[in-house]
């Protein structure tokens, strides 16, 4: 069962970060609509279908709500580009775990708190 859900979590944080490369060139709104709360997913929710749907309704969020959230310790940085890579540049803070690397490193994750993914 934990394995089950391990792998889940991975998909969808896989998934979610796949979807996140794609850049949005519509105009952004000057007011937004306040943003759903966290995604909740059930063992239920394995097939892609399921875990696409409830990333559509994933949280989005600006740049500068993710650097409050960062500064009051609420949410970390992931850059999951190569190390090489990382090593030429990154936001002071960030945690590198590649994609390819990410299913093997989960719990590096910090328990409690929100994962704030980049790759540029």
């Amino acid at each position: 069962m934990k394995r089950l859900l391990l792998t889940a979590a991975a998909t969808i944080l896989t998934v979610g970060i796949a979807a996140a490369q794609y850049k949005n060139t519509a105009p952004q709104p000057t007011q937004t609509a306040p943003a759903p709360g966290p995604v909740q997913f059930t063992p239920a929710q394995t097939n892609t279908a399921a875990i696409a749907d409830e990333l559509s309704k994933a949280r989005r969020i600006t740049r500068a709500e993710a650097m409050r959230m960062v500064k009051q310790n609420k949410a970390v940085y992931v850059d999951v580009r190569s190390e090489d890579t990382w090593s030429l540049g990154h936001i002071p803070g960030a945690l590198n775990i590649p994609l390819s690397q990410l299913m093997q490193r989960l719990k590096e994750l910090p328990p409690g708190k929100f994962i704030i993914t980049y790759c540029a």
